[in-house]
């Protein structure tokens, strides 16, 4: 059975071009597993795990249950998301 609190992060591999971020819920759980995994372009830094370089989750806790980090949304590089660098700013 699902969390309602958390939703899920959704990927996309483009074959030539890269992974790219579809769904970036503002909290998600995601298997420690898949940091080890090759090719899902996820790295660790200062606590906070980097998907793809265009989103950004800190980790907030970690269930032992089922192996499972607790995640939180702090950017959105995303275009047309809250932190996209070539967002046009307003007057």
């Amino acid at each position: 059975m699902s969390d309602p609190e958390y939703g899920d992060i959704q990927l996309t591999q483009h074959l030539g071009i890269g992974i790219t971020v579809d769904e970036a819920p503002r909290r998600a759980k995601m298997d420690v597993d898949l940091l080890a995994q090759p090719g899902l372009y996820l790295r660790v830094e200062h606590g906070d795990v980097v998907i793809a370089d265009q989103v950004v989750y800190r980790i907030t806790g970690y269930d032992p249950a089922n192996c499972t980090l607790a995640l939180e949304l702090i950017k959105d590089w995303r275009p047309g998301q809250k932190d996209d660098p070539n967002a046009e700013t307003q007057p």
